[in-house]
């Protein structure tokens, strides 16, 4: 068995993928998909202080073994804030073990045999630990432990048995923020791949054996939540390709140290990783082999083989280039929108990279944007990994306060920002954006105007502008303030003129007594001294004008004294 020490206090443990050359499917519920523990046995009881496991069987009591699926809560681990039921595949995970401390162990074990003729038979796991490191002596810490028992020969598989042991050195652990009530330190790492290899046992009976317990001086926990995918697929996944596939690329199961792909007579080195893709796809039948290596000695060195295969079936997956989301909102992309157009009965999933390897949690509420990947899985085994872009946020708007001028220049606000052509743009006076601008090309008027951009899906910004146009005097009525109507063809008439931007709406003459003598609302009209066609005496009358200010849109009034000589 292998040994290893881990950075462990609590311990996820999750999905294992049954899996093997000859795509053989797994036994009956082992993957937690019927919800509940048939066809595996439960025990529970102490570790000594010695470090020995004494556990008998039980039933899955509440708190020591819990059954998951989506509407578990809490969603999230507390301490390292990844999902509590596994991403990787799967409605249910199982959860062994508690935060309750008290020298506590758990064990869930299933027994089945090997299928006859597979001489290469893996089960690949997905774990994700969290744990208490007290620091105490490696036999007395929190400890998760993986054994595989051969019941033929009554002894454990080396190459499919680890044992992990908390500490504070464990490469791929991160320390989580919050801490235990004895503010005991606590690691974790999310949810990750690792292989248990049965090569060698076809046609042999074994039973994995899944073992959590607390320190042994009873004050520390560690626990593991498990789900296995009931898949019966090959163990290199992507083999398959259909009609209209550019590429195919082939996925290794996860948990080794390195990858190493070679053509299938192990001639020629093709690619080093976890995935190789072939574009074109390669012709039906190729056989491509791949060597892994154990991490830090989990496990063993395999030689792992494949072969392509042609499919005529239609695989259409069509995935939208980019999807918006306005500010403080999350984007969808499990939404049908986001791959209409696809073949139906595809199997999505969600992912932070190409090859479809790490995981997006939650991805009905993407609330960062960023290039996200979806994988589609036809009924025909076909793969397609195809991105997504993710634009979340109001529309981007840069506002520059235009220079001033002077009245009659006028300023084009809508020439004070850069524009976009996916954007719409509109122009108000007030803040609420309720109050249109008559002509925001023509602004004539000092003051603070709002540019309002609007996206494709209605996110909108609201920015201010400042304009400047410095206004123009006030208009000048002038008069004479005498005229002498004798038909001699000098000053023989009174009128009123207006200097700069004022308009003409009465003139009214009136004597020294308030009698109106004359009153006109044409600019042109003048009065010739007359009143009913009669010459109106020597005298000094009073003449008011009445206007609009045209800029500002103000009545004027403006008055003076006439002498009327004869």
């Amino acid at each position: 068995m292998k040994f290893f020490t881990l950075l462990l206090g609590l311990l996820y443990f999750g999905a294992i993928k049954a899996g093997a050359q000859a795509n053989y499917c797994p036994p009956p519920n082992i993957g937690f998909e019927s919800g509940d523990f048939s066809n595996w046995s439960c025990d529970t009881g102490r570790i000594d202080g010695a470090g020995n496991i004494n556990v008998v069987a039980s039933q899955p009591v509440y708190d020591w073994f819990a059954m998951i699926d989506k509407s578990y809560y809490p969603q999230v681990d507390p301490f390292g804030n990844f999902p509590t039921l596994c991403p990787y595949g799967g409605t249910h995970s199982i959860m062994l073990g508690s935060q309750d401390t008290n020298k506590r162990a758990e064990r869930i074990s299933y027994t089945f045999t090997v299928p006859a003729g597979a001489n290469q038979y893996a089960l690949v796991f997905y774990y994700a630990v969290v744990l208490q490191n007290p620091h105490h002596q490696s036999y007395q810490q929190p400890r998760f432990t993986v054994k595989t028992y051969d019941l033929n020969d009554n002894t454990y598989v080396d190459c499919a048995s680890f044992d992990f042991i908390a500490s504070d050195t464990l490469t791929g652990f991160k320390r989580g923020t919050v801490l235990t009530p004895k503010d005991t330190a606590v690691y974790y790492k999310d949810w990750s791949p690792a292989t248990i290899n049965l090569q060698g046992l076809a046609g042999k009976q074994v039973r994995l054996e899944f073992t959590a317990n607390d320190c042994s001086l009873g004050g520390h926990f560690g626990y593991a939540y498990l789900d296995i995918i009931e898949d019966c697929g090959s163990l290199i996944s992507g083999n398959t390709y259909c009609n209209n596939q550019k590429s195919i690329t082939l996925t290794a199961p996860g948990g080794f140290g390195d990858y190493l792909w070679y053509t299938g007579d192990l001639s020629t080195v093709l690619n080093s990783g976890q995935t190789l893709t072939i574009t074109p796809p390669p012709p039906d039948g190729t056989k491509y082999v791949v060597i892994v290596h154990p991490i830090n000695g989990l496990g063993c060195t395999d030689t792992l083989t494949t072969i392509a295969k042609s499919n005529n079936a239609d695989f259409i997956f069509k995935v939208a280039d980019t999807v918006y989301g306005c500010a403080h909102t999350t984007v969808d992309l499990t939404a049908a929108s986001v791959t209409a157009g696809s073949s139906s009965n595809l199997q999505i999933s969600y992912y932070t990279d190409m090859y479809g390897l790490d995981y997006l949690f939650q991805p009905q509420r993407i609330s960062v944007s960023g290039t996200y990947y979806i994988k589609a899985i036809s009924p025909a085994g076909c793969i397609n990994v195809l991105p997504v872009h993710v634009i979340i946020g109001n529309p981007s708007l840069t506002v520059d306060n235009p220079q001033p001028v002077s009245y009659p220049a006028t300023i084009d606000i809508s020439t004070t920002f850069t524009h976009n052509a996916n954007v719409t743009y509109n122009y108000f006076t007030n803040a609420a954006a309720t109050l249109k601008v008559p002509d925001y090309q023509h602004i004539d008027k000092s003051g603070t105007y709002y540019i309002e951009a609007v996206n494709i899906i209605g996110c909108t910004t609201i920015k201010p502008v400042q304009v400047v146009v410095v206004p123009p005097p006030p208009p000048i009525v002038k008069a004479f303030n005498t005229f002498t109507p004798n038909n001699d063809g000098i000053n023989d008439y009174f009128s009123v003129t207006i200097v700069g931007y004022g308009e003409f709406e009465s003139l009214s003459i009136y004597n020294r007594y308030g009698q109106l003598m004359f009153e006109t609302k044409s600019k042109d009209a003048t009065w010739d001294g007359k009143y009913n066609g009669k010459p109106a005496g020597t005298g000094t009358y009073y003449w008011v004008f009445r206007g609009t200010n045209t800029y500002y849109h103000t009545k004027v009034v403006e008055s003076g004294f006439i002498a009327l000589i004869r």
